[in-house]
């Protein structure tokens, strides 16, 4: 018997096949299908691995046998890549991408000391301060920051003036216990306020003069076309901001996000010695290839001077 090859399809192909099936479908199979598109950028391994060792793919997130059918079809029928992605979900890679580059530079993941934006149950977040401290313990982070919503962005739990200094007590419990234990981590006081597409904040200046960063980022009028160079230099102009928060504001296959003349936004960010964030999800902004070269060199300017 003729043995069968199958084609080799990578797993950001079969989150776009996938949402052009989705495109074809109607009502619960086609939300079914976008959720699967979604979720295929977080998948902890090719699909393609699974498929040669005749491993179920239900263990994947989001594929139920019915979509299994579906993908293990395409693979049979040796279907190539793509030809054509649409922006709203262009430059995307995968976990599994990046798992495969992080293999390829193990030194990496060594110069790792912390993470700078994380939320708490006091917003959106789901842990507690302390939770998210032992979570940093156990990676070998020399710091985390706690960058909850602020009050403008009531829709993920934003907290006020009054909150924010409520919760700096409790960094402050956490820390001393960490000293105690012997422990080298530290909290960071921080947040994430809230810009209007002026640049300016929701938070009273006398607020944060106690925070040790401040994070600022836009969440409404994000479906504007026009080029928006200046709202972004307007915001990292913005004497209270030391980092901006997901610049562009995709979300894949939802939102293709803002545009801006971005070398001009980074050299910007660089002469006021800023740092731009480098999102990793495809719900906020995705792995995006085509910015995290410019992002990559402002972050490194920035952390090389403190």
């Amino acid at each position: 018997m003729r043995k069968r090859i199958h084609s080799v399809l990578s797993n950001t192909d079969i989150a776009e096949l996938l949402a052009q099936q989705a495109e074809r479908e109607t009502g619960i199979l086609s939300r079914a299908y976008r959720r699967a598109a979604r979720n295929a950028f977080l998948w902890p391994e090719e699909v393609s691995h699974l498929v040669a060792q005749n491993r179920p793919l239900t263990e994947l997130r989001c594929i139920g046998p019915f979509i299994e059918k579906q993908i293990r079809n395409w693979f049979d029928e040796a279907l190539r890549r793509p030809k054509s992605v649409p922006a709203l979900r262009q430059d995307f890679i995968s976990m599994a991408e990046a798992r495969r580059l992080l293999a390829r530079r193990p030194f990496w993941p060594e110069k790792l000391r912390g993470d700078l934006q994380m939320h708490s149950r006091w917003s959106d977040g789901s842990a507690t301060i302390a939770e998210m401290a032992d979570a940093a313990k156990e990676r070998s982070y020399e710091y985390i920051a706690i960058t909850d919503h602020s009050k403008g962005l009531k829709i993920a739990g934003g907290i006020d003036e009054s909150a924010l200094k409520r919760q700096g007590i409790e960094i402050a419990k956490v820390n001393a216990a960490l000293s105690k234990s012997g422990s080298q981590l530290i909290v960071l006081r921080s947040i994430e306020m809230n810009l209007n597409p002026r640049g300016e904040g929701d938070m009273s200046p006398d607020s944060l003069l106690g925070l040790d960063l401040v994070l600022g980022s836009f969440h409404s009028a994000l479906r504007t076309t026009e080029d928006q160079t200046d709202r972004y230099l307007a915001a990292l102009r913005n004497p209270h901001i030391h980092i901006l928060g997901h610049p562009r504001g995709r979300i894949y296959n939802f939102r293709i996000g803002l545009k801006a003349d971005w070398p001009r936004v980074f050299a910007e960010a660089a002469r006021l010695d800023k740092a731009l964030e480098i999102d990793c999800y495809p719900d906020p902004a995705g792995l995006e290839r085509c910015a995290i070269e410019n992002c990559a060199r402002t972050r490194n300017a920035y952390f090389a001077r403190h």
